[in-house]
């Protein structure tokens, strides 16, 4: 028991002791950031495209006046080198831009905040979200990302030029070989000058369609989901085609790998593959009528499927998580932020919102519109998220596939030797 100056002395301590926590709490107080969290969005693309998100971004904030959005915005080159080097530095925006090569690599690295987390906290809703859709941005048990705009392959006729000689396009429905009798019968028609549509044996994306349409995949997370048959039988169709004269001579071709579309507006070429998000504007380039739709070869199994065009992830060096998945929910999730973005990037995979973004669609981009609903009613579910040398091998299909264009390796050599490099490159 304490009595007296013992007393008293402790009665002291006691007091100074409180005196400092109070003025440790006021010194807290002090240092609390005031006004909005601030997070940062990087995104690329085009004027065209920065104005819509400016203007999606904006919304949020009336919305939300307690977070201010710093937008990092430019082109596509340099981009992903730029993040790179911001995560190194600790610097990484709060919520990226991504896109799905790099998807599980980054995820992989722990650089992604588990989304999940936003689910479970009422933050960030899934309701409308296909979950085949949600399980092609899932990385093992964590959500990485979600798509920020889908798209979906389809084929470009163009109608004035078949009608001009005399062909006609193939209908919905049509198959592998209607598309080769009608690109023959092009060529024909206009004496070589012209050819049906563009050699496609090199795009891994087309192939990705042939693959399931036979009921195999093209990239699996356990690495390579097709045989070597099928990979034979796509090289031989187009092989097929350039023999026939069906399609442009490989030193043509070489010209537009990247932008086939192209083939189709300098009149090269009649028709050829695109995604449903670039007909429109192709549509504009060109006074000629074209005409969009799915892939060929889609009865009875279908092989496309709603692919992502670009994913929207939180860092995991992000010190206001929650808040950046709030921003992540606005634009994903809101009617209004969806009528603003409308399909710049593409449609939303969530069903609740398409309205909104596709309201007041016509011509092209409605035609564009049908075609992408007609995918997301019977099609193919959409692969996992693509393994950590997915990129380079995408390039090596490339790579292999013109060296048949070249004559340089058999379809037989070319298939075997892009299996064996592409096990290799995925381990």
């Amino acid at each position: 028991m304490f009595t007296g100056r013992k007393t008293r002395i402790l009665a002291g301590l006691a007091a100074a002791a409180l005196a400092v926590g109070l003025a440790g709490c006021a010194s807290q107080a002090e240092q609390k950031p005031e006004g909005p969290v601030e997070i940062r969005f990087t995104w690329w693309g085009g004027d065209a495209r920065h104005e819509l998100t400016n203007k999606a971004l904006d919304a949020f904030e009336a919305e939300n006046k307690d977070i201010k959005v710093v937008r990092d915005f430019g082109g596509f080159d340099g981009y992903l080198d730029k993040i790179t080097t911001q995560y190194a530095g600790g610097n990484s925006p709060d919520v990226i831009q991504l896109y799905n090569e790099v998807l599980v690599e980054f995820a992989d690295r722990g650089q992604l905040w588990d989304l999940n987390k936003a689910v479970d906290s009422g933050t960030l809703s899934l309701e409308g979200w296909p979950q085949d859709v949600v399980d092609t941005t899932t990385v093992g048990d964590e959500l990485a990302a979600l798509t920020f705009g889908s798209t979906t392959h389809a084929y470009i006729f163009d109608q004035t030029a078949s009608e001009k000689y005399g062909v006609t396009a193939p209908a919905e429905g049509y198959s592998w070989d209607d598309l080769k009798t009608y690109s023959e019968a092009i060529s024909k028609a206009s004496d070589g000058k012209v050819w049906g549509t563009t050699d496609l044996s090199h795009s891994y994306q087309i192939f990705e369609v042939w693959a399931k349409q036979n009921g195999e995949e093209y990239l699996t997370a356990d690495g390579i989901g097709f045989s070597q048959k099928t990979l034979e039988s796509f090289w031989q169709y187009w092989a097929d085609m350039r023999e026939d004269g069906a399609v442009p001579s490989p030193d043509v071709s070489t010209e537009y790998l990247g932008t086939p579309y192209d083939a189709v507006v300098q009149g090269v070429v009649t028709s050829t593959f695109l995604f449903t998000n670039q007909f429109a504007s192709v549509a504009d380039s060109t006074p000629s009528t074209l005409s969009i739709a799915r892939m060929p070869g889609e009865n009875p199994t279908p092989g496309q499927y709603l692919r992502s065009a670009m994913n929207l992830t939180v860092s995991s060096q992000s010190k206001h998580p929650e808040e950046a998945a709030r921003l992540v929910n606005f634009l994903l999730n809101s009617d209004e932020a969806n009528e603003l973005l409308g399909t710049d990037r593409g449609f939303p995979s969530n069903t609740n919102v398409f309205p909104a973004a596709t309201k007041g669609l016509e011509g092209a981009s409605a035609e564009a519109a049908k075609i992408f609903e007609s995918v997301r009613e019977k099609g193919s579910p959409a692969p996992v998220p693509a393994p950590v040398g997915s990129a380079a091998v995408n390039t090596m299909f490339s790579e292999y596939a013109q060296q048949v264009q070249f004559g340089q390796l058999s379809v037989t050599d070319a298939a075997a030797q892009f299996l064996k490099a592409a096990e290799s490159e995925l381990g």
